[in-house]
């Protein structure tokens, strides 16, 4: 049996849990704490939910590819699913237990405060979420194995990704930034 705690059930659970997160977090936050920056060089907690916005979007292209394909050709088998060292490496990187900075790349920066709308990220993020959800419950129906079922990294093209990888990775960046949008909360709200 492999070692690895990531199931059909875990990726549905981490999407479903995000959704409460982001919504519990933004709960009781008015707009100027929403884009209220800690200093100039760090994000606020609009830009960081739009980073996770960009993020996934580049994200569910590539899992959608992965999943369209012929029956025949999807890998079928059960879980427990583990990505390969590399990847189990990076999701370490963008975990909430990794504390170094970590630089973002083009692709996943936020837009301009001036440009985020606070329902309209949240409705985003949220839809987000629901389609992770939907393409795991399709995957669980159908007994895909994630882990053999591959498609190419949003970033880096010519780098081969496992469908676990893809959600490991989306599960991880998420909670470390719900980590730091907690904090911003506490730092500027009273009570």
């Amino acid at each position: 049996m492999k070692n690895s705690s990531y199931t059909y059930d875990y990726f549905s659970g981490a999407f479903e849990q995000a959704k409460i997160t982001a919504e519990d977090l933004l709960q009781s936050v008015d707009n100027d704490v929403f884009l209220r920056k800690p200093n100039e060089d760090k994000w606020c907690m609009g830009e960081i939910l739009n980073h996770l916005l960009q993020a996934g979007n580049e994200y569910l292209p590539q899992i959608k590819k992965g999943l369209n394909r012929p029956d025949e050709d999807l890998a079928k088998g059960g879980e427990p699913f583990a990505p390969n060292f590399l990847f189990r490496w990076f999701i370490h990187i963008v975990s909430p237990q990794y504390n170094r900075a970590v630089p973002t790349v083009k692709p996943f920066e936020p837009k301009n405060v001036d440009e985020i709308n606070r329902e309209e990220v949240l409705s985003d993020f949220l839809a987000l979420q629901d389609e992770f959800i939907h393409l795991i419950k399709k995957a669980k129906l159908e007994q895909l194995n994630l882990d053999r079922i591959k498609t190419r990294n949003p970033i880096i093209k010519f780098v081969p990704m496992s469908l676990t990888a893809c959600f490991g990775v989306q599960d991880a960046h998420q909670r470390r930034h719900f980590k730091q949008m907690k904090a911003l909360k506490e730092q500027f709200t009273v009570g």
